[in-house]
């Protein structure tokens, strides 16, 4: 017997889900006529529905959906449209599909008369907890308006930065895969064609020579293995990085990279800053505004340290001395937030702190990915060299004998 979810209305316009095996969908809607209910969704699962459901087959919601969705919402309840009324237009013209269906649970709740913020709660995997506690405020003060107005400001630079990151990191990835091509049809079809004609002059073979044959050899009779030992160490770190252990270890390796450690600190820096200016100019309280920052920054390393700053603010220290003991951030920063503390206006310091270090991090990512290009052109060279004159020089030597008789 099928098995079908369903979505229907009451007269009242009340949203009701569920799930029920029956022989049909007509049968369904038979039941649904006679009890007075509209459907508005009905699906048969099946393995394809099922899987769908899966996290890996969901579109996922980016940041620029997220400031997509929170600047189109603030432009219409500056214009007075009802929250309900701006809900229903969103969902209607929401391209993404999983953020759609979230807009569409959520108008329901909202119809039920149920805070936003409440509602919104219920997606964390869609709403990062910055969003949801700047709406929690926005709530509060009766400023929901300005509230997601900031709120697409920082999506919208936080989307820029992902794209100037995604920029600069492009080609020095195009050429470390073109590099990997390059080595490795030299080691599947150039060296075994070396090879054979070398085994047919009957020559001794010097050991360099023997050694990337043997390599080669290796390659083209086990590259299932190296394929499958490649895609093992992948899912190995890709699990090693949801554990709290190894995203510990993980995280403080990317610290200790020799100049990249420099553009992540400098990175983790500015979204710092970013983060903690748009919850206080919200009039979110600051300890939580540190413990929101805190899972934003999504560093194990860093995150440990910003619990001892949150202990010490509790204990009644400023910002600056608690953020100062945890001896992460640069004597700039501190000099910014002290300032901050003494003006009163640590809100607006801190932004122009983050953009001062947003723009740090994209010049010192160029400066980085400046010093790769030509270093991996001259690693791919190098090996191309060695591979080339490992096998050219035992035949150069068969030549010259020839050429001395």
């Amino acid at each position: 017997m099928p098995v079908y979810t369903y979505k229907v209305k009451n007269s009242e316009g009340e949203i009701f889900t569920g799930e029920t095996k029956v022989d049909s969908k007509e049968v369904l809607l038979d039941l649904f006529n006679k009890h007075g209910y509209k459907p508005v969704e009905i699906i048969e699962k099946t393995f394809v529905t099922d899987v769908s459901q899966l996290s890996i087959f969901r579109k996922k919601v980016k940041t620029v959906d997220l400031a997509q969705f929170c600047r189109q919402f603030s432009i219409m309840l500056e214009s007075g449209i009802s929250i309900a009324n701006a809900l229903d237009v969103l969902r209607a013209q929401t391209v993404n599909p999983t953020l759609k269906d979230c807009l569409n649970d959520i108008y329901n709740n909202i119809q039920k008369g149920i805070a936003l913020s409440s509602v919104m709660r219920s997606f964390p995997d869609i709403f990062p907890p910055i969003l949801l506690s700047m709406v929690e405020a926005g709530e509060v003060s009766g400023q929901l308006d300005k509230v997601f107005t900031r709120m697409a400001g920082h999506f919208e630079k936080e989307h820029k930065q992902k794209q100037k990151l995604k920029g600069a990191m492009t080609y020095p990835v195009i050429v470390l895969i073109v590099a990997a091509l390059v080595v490795t049809i030299l080691v599947v079809k150039v060296i075994p064609t070396f090879g054979e004609a070398l085994a047919g002059m009957n020559v001794e073979l010097p050991a360099l020579t023997q050694v990337m044959l043997n390599v080669s050899h290796f390659f083209t009779s086990y590259w299932y293995l190296m394929l499958f030992g490649l895609i093992l160490l992948i899912y190995g770190i890709k699990m090693m990085s949801k554990t709290s252990r190894g995203k510990i270890i993980l995280d403080n390796i990317s610290l200790k990279i020799p100049v990249a450690s420099e553009v992540i600190k400098t990175l983790l820096t500015a979204r710092f800053s970013r983060s903690l200016s748009t919850l206080l100019s919200s009039g979110v309280l600051m300890l939580e505004s540190l413990q929101i920052t805190k899972r934003v920054l999504n560093n194990s390393i860093l995150i440990e340290r910003m619990d001892k700053a949150i202990d010490n603010v509790k204990q009644g220290r400023s910002l600056t001395q608690a953020i100062t003991e945890i001896q992460y951030f640069p004597p700039l920063l501190l000099s910014m937030l002290k300032t901050g503390e003494e003006t009163g206006n640590i809100d607006e310091t801190l932004e122009k702190a983050a953009d001062f270090y947003e723009d740090q991090t994209e010049d010192k990512l160029q400066r980085l990915m400046t010093l790769l290009e030509p270093l991996i052109m001259i690693v791919l060279g190098g090996v191309v060299a060695f591979i080339l004159f490992s096998v050219l020089y035992p035949m150069l030597s068969v030549y010259q004998n020839i050429g001395n008789y």
